[in-house]
């Protein structure tokens, strides 16, 4: 869990503040957004939380502990550090930057090569074919596979992740957000994911953390954002196709009911989506085998039920109108 109280930062020289009086909290186990225009204060507040940057005023918690009285190396040890420009050493080879924080750690050269290795393989890279390559022999993707492989190498229970897949194709991203999404369902880490794509947030977040000029304007779940826009600026942030959004981007588990149970009859009839699927899809299954809810899967377990009610629920919400 992270905890910011209050937290202030101005440079030295500057008029102003880039982060003014925050404080929020991330579960453990959430991927918490940051999203905002450039110079909103996004990327100093992940690098406050690690302490590449010191704060001018507040205080940060992990796991209960203020980050101030920790070890910076330690601490920074401690969390998976993603940034847009994958921060690769160009003089190592692909193993070698994988295994970079085990080998500070004090591992075993063992251990650290089979961890390299199984973390490509997750990642949809073939070792034999990548490990002795250089940066500069992958693509763009490739490349941002292996920077996510690296910041989870020592199986770290927080990710900071600065606009991790936006140095690549707009094909390339989706399929690159898809797969963390996969994989965070199975490794829960706590993670602070930084963007100023407000469908990347959407998307990938379990809350969203929305600043300008340094301020938090608002908070809350992608769909309370949708449905709820504080004020005209995070109007202008999600722009006008707020209902399509909730379709395209939303995830199923986001608006299903929590249940244990589900119907033996959706199941059996194929009647079922992921959790991370879009609403899109579920609408789809929905029609295809003409029922009015399905069920929501996560792996091979149920974990809920989702509703054409309860998606229209929302949608009527942006729009306006009475349920």
């Amino acid at each position: 869990m992270i905890e910011l109280e209050n937290i202030t930062k101005k440079f030295p020289g500057a008029d102003s503040f880039s982060v003014d009086r925050i404080s929020f909290r991330v579960n453990e186990g959430n991927i918490c957004v940051f999203l905002g225009p450039s110079g909103c204060g996004k990327t100093t507040i992940l690098r406050m939380i690690n302490r590449l940057e010191e704060p001018s005023s507040g205080n940060i918690f992990v796991n209960g502990k203020n980050v101030l009285e920790v070890d910076p190396s330690g601490l920074r040890q401690s969390m998976g550090y993603v940034i847009q420009q994958i921060g690769l050493l160009p003089h190592r080879t692909i193993e070698q930057n994988v295994g970079l924080v085990p080998e500070l750690l004090g591992w075993e050269a063992d251990k650290t090569r089979k961890r390299v290795r199984e973390l490509l393989e997750v990642m949809g890279l073939k070792p034999d074919e990548v490990v002795r390559k250089y940066p500069h022999q992958l693509s763009g993707g490739q490349m941002q596979r292996v920077g996510v492989a690296r910041a989870m190498a020592a199986d770290p229970p927080i990710m900071l992740m600065d606009e991790p897949f936006g140095a690549v194709d707009p094909i390339v991203r989706i399929r690159l957000q898809d797969e963390f999404l996969s994989l965070q369902q199975k490794f829960q880490k706590t993670i602070c994911f930084v963007t100023h794509d407000i469908n990347e947030a959407i998307k990938m977040g379990d809350y969203l953390i929305i600043l300008n000029q340094g301020r938090l304007i608002q908070m809350g779940s992608p769909i309370d954002v949708l449905t709820s826009p504080a004020d005209e600026f995070v109007l202008s942030l999600i722009g006008e196709d707020r209902g399509v959004k909730i379709l395209d981007l939303t995830r199923c588990e986001t608006l299903m009911e929590p249940m244990r149970e589900t119907p033996d009859d959706l199941m059996g009839s194929g009647c079922f989506v992921q959790s991370i699927q879009p609403v899109k899809l579920a609408l789809e299954v929905m029609m295809k085998k003409d029922s009015d809810h399905v069920a929501v899967c996560r792996e091979e377990k149920v974990i809920g039920l989702l509703s054409w009610k309860n998606i229209k629920k929302h949608i009527n919400r942006v729009s306006g109108e009475d349920e």
